[in-house]
């Protein structure tokens, strides 16, 4: 049983790092044979290990598997030996080494759930919004010249169909607000009932949750969400984290960890604030959170599906989007720079926040996020985030003329509940 689950573990693991390929070295010639299909599995207690591995395999573009013999397994040994003597000094249980970059240098490793500086801007860049776009690099000027051969608009090896369901398009009070008898707040159409944003994208049998504010328990009711495999965090305002406790019931559902993206200077924020849901090595639910937390660091696989972080600013400081395939959502924003737009081309949806018509210290206007649509020019865009001052779509100014040039492309306001249906041809907003 420690050799399946030992597999099953380093799958989710190599899945987690954003692998897409995987050799598995195993000094269990048993295991590499029923893995590979030659041999059966007889132990019924190790055939719901068999298929759990053997769907994890799944997620990779490319797999093999290799006995190891331990009269040739020093290395190995070695490892777990050093494993042991880390966590007897109180270190952490797994350190993530890295292949040395291009440049030479020393390998750089990652303590799973212990260091969360992996993927920090250097010094004297945090805040400043100019952090380099996964894939690119900033030129003079600010111009953005992605890298040959680097297409932010690849949806992954194994991307399946995407649905994406608005959970949340209301401002991070919610709408209505507490004792506000503006006309949105009183208003009786039910489109005027407003969560904290947020987004659910399901590919396949994947479920990806984008922010978790404090209203995601209604959401997930509403929404009749019954699995959760990451949630994806744009900062770490209690509007995108209010929610992270509601999550212990996808760890029971799940029956493990659930991992938690973010950046790391936000990520940082977020484990001290829930430092009781981010405890590594909890053997099984208690009924806390089993939150695993990962920093950051460029493009990263959930399933089969790539994702982007993209570099948006909101209250002066850099936070992040997301972009997987054709579809982005950017529901926090005050502007965004060169290295973000560069990483939103050639987009079929698009999900961007406009607070109201008068301009705001910290969000991006109406007429703002039109120019950032004009400038895009995605297929299909959509606005959440709207403030009591303007009612769910009642603004002309929401919806622009189509542009002839894409000829589908249209404007509107999100309102919770909306989905989008995504392929490579074709995109569905209801």
């Amino acid at each position: 049983m420690a050799e399946w689950t030992a597999v099953v573990r380093a799958l989710d693991l190599a899945a987690e790092l954003g692998a897409e390929e995987v050799l598995l070295l195993l000094d269990s010639k048993l295991v590499v044979e029923q893995i590979q299909g030659r041999w059966r599995v007889k132990d019924a207690k190790l055939a719901p290990l068999h298929d759990e591995a053997i769907a994890g395999l799944r997620r990779f573009r490319r797999w093999s598997a290799r006995h190891v013999p331990r009269s040739e397994n020093s290395t190995a040994d070695a490892l777990a030996n050093e494993a042991l003597d880390r966590v007897a000094a109180g270190g952490p249980r797994l350190v993530i080494r890295r292949p040395p970059s291009p440049g030479g240098g020393e390998p750089r490793s990652t303590q799973l759930g212990m260091d969360l500086g992996a993927g920090r801007p250097p010094d004297g860049e945090v805040g400043t919004g100019r952090r380099p776009a996964p894939g690119g690099a900033v030129a003079p000027g600010g111009a953005v010249a992605l890298e040959a051969g680097f297409d932010p608009g690849d949806a992954g090896p194994d991307p399946g169909r995407l649905v994406v369901r608005i959970l949340g398009s209301g401002t991070s009070q919610g709408i209505p607000r507490i004792a506000c008898e503006c006309p949105v707040c009183t208003s009786a159409d039910p489109r005027d009932r407003r969560y904290r944003a947020s987004a659910l994208l399901s590919f396949g049998e994947m479920r990806v949750l984008v922010d978790c504010g404090p209203d995601i328990k209604w959401q997930a009711i509403v929404a009749g969400m019954r699995r959760l495999d990451a949630v994806l965090l744009t900062h770490d305002h209690q509007d995108a984290i209010g929610g992270l406790d509601e999550l212990r019931r996808f760890n029971e559902l799940r029956g493990g960890y659930l991992p938690v993206h973010a950046p790391p200077e936000d990520l940082a924020v977020i484990v001290s604030r829930y430092a009781y849901a981010f405890r590594p090595g909890q053997g099984a639910f208690f009924g806390i959170p089993q939150l695993r937390p990962i920093a950051l660091d460029g493009p990263f696989l959930v399933g089969g599906r790539r994702f982007i972080p993209v570099p948006v600013i909101h209250v002066d400081r850099a936070i992040t989007g997301y972009r997987t395939g054709g579809f982005a959502d950017c529901s926090d924003v005050q502007r965004i720079e060169s290295e973000g737009m560069a990483l939103l081309r050639d987009l079929d949806v698009l999900v961007i926040s406009a607070l109201r018509d008068q301009p705001h210290p910290t969000h991006q206007t109406v007429g703002e996020a039109l120019e950032v649509i004009a400038a895009l020019r995605p297929r299909r865009r959509t606005s959440p985030t709207w403030t009591t001052s303007s009612a769910t779509l009642r603004s002309p100014r929401a919806c622009p003329p189509a542009s002839r040039s894409r000829g589908t492309g249209w404007s509107s306001r999100c309102r919770d509940g909306r989905r989008a249906v995504m392929s490579d041809v074709m995109s569905d907003m209801r």
